[in-house]
C-alpha cells in the first residue's frame, strides 16, 4: 500500500498575483505587529518585565511549530493524493490538538500555583499552542482552495492584536494578561475556522472513505504522523536553539540581554517568516513538481546553496574572535545570520519536497544544527552575552548547511552511481 498516488491530478495552485499579495499583507501586518508590540510596551512594563516577557516567549514559542507541524505535512501529501484529503486532515488536527490540550493543563496548573513568573510562561506556551492551530486552519482551507480565508484570518487577528496591545499600554496591564487574551483570541479564531471545515475533514470525524481497512487507515495514519514529524522538526528544533539562548542567556547571569537579543531575533526573524510563509504558499505546487525524476534536480539545486551557505557563515568567526561584544558586534552577526537561516531553509524546502526519504535528511541536519547551538552558547555567551547567542546561531545555521550537504552527497552517491552534482 502506498499513501502517495502518483498519477493524482494537481488539486491546488499557487495563489495569483492579487491574492499573493493580500496574503502577504495579513500574514506580514500580523507578524510585524506582533513582533513589534512588544517592543513599544516595553515602556509600560519596564526592562525587569520586558525581559520576563521575551524571556517566556522565546522558551515557549517552539510550541507553535509542534502544533502547525501538521499544516507542511498536509500540503505535501493532500495534493498527490485523490480520496484521502479528509483523512489526512483528520490526523493532523489531533497532532496539533495535543500542545493545545497540554499547554491548557500547564496554564491552570500554574494559575494555581501562584508564582508570577510560571504563569507568564505557561501563557505564553498557549499562546504559541494557540498560534500553531491557527496556522495549520487555515492551511487546511488554502489546500482545499480557499486562501481567502487565510488573509481575512489574519488581518482579523492583527486588527485583534492592535486594539489588546493598545489596551494593555493605556492600563499598563502586565505580559501575562496580554499574553492570555492572545492566546483566547487566536483559540477563538481556530474554532471558528475548524467549525466551517466540512464535516469529512473535522478532527471528531470517524468516517475514512477511501482509506479501506482498519489496518490501512493504521498504516495511513502512521505514514502521516511520521511526515508530520520529519517536516515539522527543522523548524521546531530552529525554535528549540532560540529556547536554548535564552535559557543559557538566564543561567550565565545575562538576563538583561534577552531584550537585545529578542530585538535582534525579531529582526532576523521577520525576514525568515515571509521567506517561510512563500515557500508555504508554494509547496502544493512544489511537492507536485519535485516527483520522481525531478526530486534528483531539486536536490542538486539545493547541494549549490548548501555550499554557498558554508562560505555565508565563514565571516562570522573573524567577527567574534576580534570585536569586541556588544550593539555592533550583535548587528554584524545578525546581518550575516539572517540570509544564512534563508538559504539553509530554501534547501531544506527543496529536499524535504522530493520523495519519502529525504526529510530525514533535512531532519537529521537540523538536529545537528540544534547540538552546535547548545554547546556553542555554553561556550561563548558567559563570554559575549546577546553577541554570543547570536554567534551560536550563526555556527548553529552552518553546521546544519554542511550536515544536509553531506547526508545528499552519500546519497547522490548511493543512486547516481555515473553522475555528478
Amino acid at each position: 500500500m502506498t499513501l502517495l498516488a502518483p498519477e493524482a491530478e494537481p488539486r491546488t495552485t499557487a495563489p495569483g498575483g492579487g491574492m499573493m499579495l493580500a496574503l502577504f499583507a495579513g500574514r506580514g501586518a500580523f507578524r510585524a505587529t506582533s513582533q513589534l508590540a512588544p517592543l513599544v510596551l516595553a515602556v509600560p512594563w519596564g526592562a525587569a518585565r520586558f525581559a520576563d516577557y521575551a524571556g517566556a516567549v522565546g522558551v515557549s514559542a517552539w510550541t507553535v511549530f509542534v502544533a502547525s507541524s501538521g499544516e507542511k505535512a498536509a500540503l505535501k501529501l493532500v495534493p498527490r493524493t485523490r480520496r484521502l484529503g479528509g483523512y489526512i486532515a483528520r490526523v493532523v488536527l489531533r497532532v496539533a490538538a495535543v500542545p493545545v490540550t497540554v499547554a491548557a493543563v500547564a496554564f491552570a496548573a500554574a494559575f494555581l500555583s501562584g508564582r508570577d513568573q510560571l504563569r507568564v510562561v505557561a501563557a505564553a506556551l498557549l499562546w504559541s499552542a494557540a498560534l500553531g492551530l491557527l496556522q495549520l486552519a487555515v492551511g487546511l482551507h488554502r489546500v482545499r482552495g480557499h486562501p481567502r480565508t487565510d488573509a481575512v484570518t489574519f488581518a482579523a487577528m492583527t486588527g485583534a492584536l492592535l486594539t489588546l496591545s493598545a489596551v494593555t499600554f493605556h492600563f499598563a496591564w502586565p505580559p501575562l494578561w496580554q499574553l492570555t487574551m492572545l492566546a483566547a483570541a487566536a483559540l477563538t479564531a481556530s474554532a471558528v475556522l475548524l467549525w466551517r471545515l466540512p464535516s469529512g475533514w473535522s478532527v471528531a470525524g470517524r468516517g475514512a472513505r477511501g482509506v479501506g481497512t482498519s489496518v490501512r487507515r493504521r498504516r495511513v495514519a502512521w505514514l502521516v504522523l511520521r511526515t508530520c514529524v520529519l517536516l515539522g522538526l527543522p523548524e521546531l528544533i530552529a525554535s528549540l536553539s532560540l529556547a536554548v539562548c535564552y535559557l543559557i542567556l538566564r543561567i550565565a547571569g545575562h538576563g538583561t540581554e534577552s531584550g537585545p537579543f529578542y530585538v535582534a531575533v525579531t529582526a532576523s526573524g521577520f525576514c525568515s517568516a515571509a521567506l517561510t510563509y512563500l515557500l508555504r504558499l508554494r509547496q502544493p505546487v512544489t511537492s507536485l513538481r519535485l516527483r520522481g525524476p525531478a526530486g534528483r534536480a531539486g536536490r542538486a539545486k539545493a547541494r549549490r546553496i548548501l555550499r554557498f551557505a558554508v562560505l555565508l557563515c565563514l565571516p562570522g568567526v573573524p567577527l567574534v574572535a576580534f570585536l569586541a561584544p556588544g550593539t555592533l558586534l550583535l548587528t554584524l552577526l545578525t546581518c550575516l545570520e539572517t540570509p544564512l537561516f534563508a538559504l539553509v531553509a530554501y534547501a531544506g524546502y527543496l529536499v524535504e519536497n522530493t520523495d519519502g526519504r529525504s526529510p530525514r535528511l533535512t531532519a537529521a541536519a537540523a538536529a545537528v544544527g540544534l547540538v552546535v547551538v547548545t554547546v556553542s552558547a555554553a561556550v561563548l555567551v558567559p563570554h559575549a552575552a546577546s553577541s554570543g547567542a547570536m554567534a551560536a546561531l550563526l555556527l548553529s545555521a552552518g553546521a546544519s548547511a554542511l550536515s544536509l550537504d553531506a547526508g545528499l552527497s552519500g546519497r547522490w552517491r548511493r543512486t547516481v552511481p555515473h553522475g555528478g552534482s
